[in-house]
């Protein structure tokens, strides 16, 4: 689990210089446009690749940190031990199976990009698309090991009596 969760954090590491890259090379590019008249080829195409990346890679290191968006309709109002099975509940009926064939056909849009050498098709550079494919399985893969690691948390949790807000908190009686 801890593997998993530094593997998560490093990723969200690697969003946050993909969204300074972002800011800086979006910069470069509305200088290049509007001061010296000479707009970039690869601007449109890598500031889309760096934004989505920069998500996709972010979506395991908010569930590694908790700080991601709850529908606090069975969450909030629970008492810490019921959103201890709530939560694992929901990672294991909803999001586990979704993130995982996610992951999958993600895979399989990979891997027909690579082989094809498919381009992207949006702009004049027209770079061919396999490396953003594959970031994005990467992130799903991320984002579905580190909700296994949560899966096993809750069950450690429930199984020690301690409610996983109060596992986050550091206050793990075992």
């Amino acid at each position: 689990m801890r593997a998993i969760d530094g593997f998560s954090r490093a990723c969200g590491v690697v969003a946050a210089c993909l969204i300074v890259l972002l800011i800086t090379l979006m910069m470069y590019d509305v200088v290049m446009r509007y001061v010296f008249d000479s707009p970039t080829l690869w601007g449109y195409d890598v500031n889309t690749f760096l934004m989505g990346s920069a998500f996709i890679l972010s979506i395991a290191y908010a569930l590694a940190t908790d700080s991601h968006v709850r529908v606090d309709l069975l969450h909030g109002p629970a008492r810490p031990w019921l959103r201890t099975w709530v939560d694992l509940i929901g990672f294991t009926v909803l999001l586990l199976p979704i993130s995982a064939w996610i992951a999958s056909g993600l895979w399989n849009y990979w891997l027909e990009a690579w082989r094809s050498g498919e381009t992207s098709g949006s702009s004049a550079w027209n770079p061919v698309i396999w490396p953003f494919r594959l970031i994005l399985f990467l992130g799903f893969l991320a984002f579905t090991l580190q909700i296994l690691a949560e899966i096993i948390k809750c069950l450690g949790a429930i199984r020690r009596g301690v409610a996983m807000t109060a596992m986050r908190a550091g206050h793990d009686p075992a």
